[in-house]
């Protein structure tokens, strides 16, 4: 999908899967570990907003589903 910078609609703000493999498949920078690395990678995508199970319309109000399925990392003091 093409971005567009006049539609903000056009942006993703998560990638999926293939579109992840083919932005980091680039080759590691000869200065950094590939553990280092591989570490920030799992940082990222450790705070994606995913849920664990799917539900249905019915079982619970949109609003209410989106709230419990936000991810908040552990440090964050701003949180409430």
């Amino acid at each position: 999908m093409t971005q567009d910078p006049a539609d903000p609609e056009s942006f993703d703000e998560f990638l999926d899967d293939e579109q992840a493999d083919e932005l980091f498949d680039e080759g590691l920078d000869e200065e950094a570990p590939e553990a280092d690395t591989a570490e920030q990678r799992f940082d990222l995508l450790r705070l994606r907003d995913t849920p664990l199970a799917e539900r249905t319309a019915e079982e619970a109000d949109p609003a209410d589903a989106a709230e419990q399925a936000r991810v908040v990392d552990p440090g964050d003091d701003e949180y409430r």
